[in-house]
């Protein structure tokens, strides 16, 4: 499974491997942080295709899941 970004009602920003328990209803990430600072000059897009930067506060919070319908929208990340 690849890493994503994913971008939360409420404002919450977590990126993380997707697992294979996701449902039609759930996703559940495993490996996850919340992006606390992005640190970027692009926006989550440089986190997204370059990784976090040295000014990147990622925040480590282990499995996590969430509605599917929370989702704003996500971004597959290349590293």
């Amino acid at each position: 499974m690849k890493k994503r970004i994913y971008v939360l009602k409420e404002r919450w920003v977590l990126i993380g491997i997707e697992s294979d328990k996701t449902t039609e209803k759930t996703i559940y990430t495993t490996d996850t942080s919340v992006i606390r600072v992005w640190g970027t000059t692009a926006g989550l897009g440089q986190i997204a295709l370059d990784g976090p930067t040295p000014e990147t506060k990622l925040d480590k919070c282990g499995d996590t899941s969430f509605p599917r319908e929370s989702v704003l929208f996500s971004i597959d990340c290349r590293v």
